[in-house]
């Protein structure tokens, strides 16, 4: 579920939201409450607050099915080191099947040395891709929510698991309330030390998985580049939304969201965001005192 406070005879759930300058593919830094429009049905619907995403939880998961060489991943782990000191990274590696480091870790020495045990455990993890159970791991591995949880997907997106499998994960995406954001392969030649940065926001590599870039699309995340030195970008990118909800909603629910037209303020958005709205938990209505006979 998505972390939720009761106010009044509404309460406020946060999503995440991915926003990018539609012309320059650039993050859109700066924005406030104001600069958002939200709707469900023809209802308007409340932004009450508008943050970053800082320090959230992420587990950096790894698709070893198409690599099973250790030098691509021990290249993928060496880039753990530019986690932001304080920032909880899990890692978790997969073929048919997967392994994780055993919680998240804010300590980046820590990190690397676990991540390296786990390469090294690779080779028992068997050939080909089993994405959907390597998937529901990762997501259990989270626990409680927690607003901001990203599962970092670095994959070749080469995936050929059916509909039905990719309609069971956005169910459970959705319920988790987590967020699935995709980096393209295993460090490409050439590109572990590149200084451009990641290549723009939702570019489609070629034979990449379009069911799978739907699945990211669904809970708030996007196809965000390649595995490289800038991965936090990815990890962190955009904001948490607090999203007022009617107290009678009582299901997930369809909802619109768009950068208000004011004019040259804001350049023209691209927005990634959970495509349903949850219902998030009944106001807590304190108890009144039983009634008491009155005393003879």
């Amino acid at each position: 579920m998505l972390a939720s406070v009761a106010q009044g005879q509404q309460c406020s759930t946060q999503v995440p939201v991915n926003a990018f300058d539609s012309h320059t593919r650039a993050f859109l830094f700066g924005l406030t409450p104001a600069d958002f429009e939200a709707t469900a049905g023809h209802s308007k619907l409340t932004i009450t607050d508008v943050k970053p995403i800082f320090r959230n939880r992420v587990l950096v998961l790894l698709d070893a099915g198409n690599h099973p060489d250790h030098k691509s991943l021990e290249d993928a782990a060496q880039l753990l080191e530019e986690s932001p000191s304080g920032m909880p990274v899990a890692v978790g590696i997969f073929a048919q099947r997967a392994a994780f480091t055993r919680d998240f870790i804010s300590d980046n020495n820590l990190l690397i040395s676990s991540a390296n045990r786990l390469i090294q455990q690779s080779q028992a993890l068997g050939t080909g891709s089993n994405l959907h159970h390597a998937l529901k791991q990762a997501l259990d591995l989270f626990g409680p929510h927690q607003p901001g949880d990203t599962i970092l997907l670095v994959t070749s997106g080469n995936e050929h698991e059916s509909k039905r499998v990719f309609k069971q994960l956005r169910q459970e995406f959705r319920r988790r309330g987590t967020r699935l954001q995709l980096l393209a392969g295993l460090i490409p030649p050439g590109l572990a030390d590149d200084s451009s940065g990641i290549f723009s926001a939702w570019t489609v590599p070629e034979n990449f998985s379009d069911q799978l870039i739907a699945l990211a699309n669904s809970s708030g995340g996007a196809l965000m580049g390649v595995m490289n030195s800038d991965w936090t970008d990815a990890a962190t990118s955009g904001y948490l939304l607090s999203v007022l909800t009617p107290a009678e909603m009582k299901k997930p629910q369809r909802w619109s969201l768009r950068i208000r037209d004011a004019g040259n303020d804001v350049p023209r958005a691209k927005l990634f965001y959970p495509q349903q709205l949850s219902p998030c938990a009944a106001p807590m209505v304190a108890a009144l005192p039983a009634k008491t006979k009155p005393r003879p």
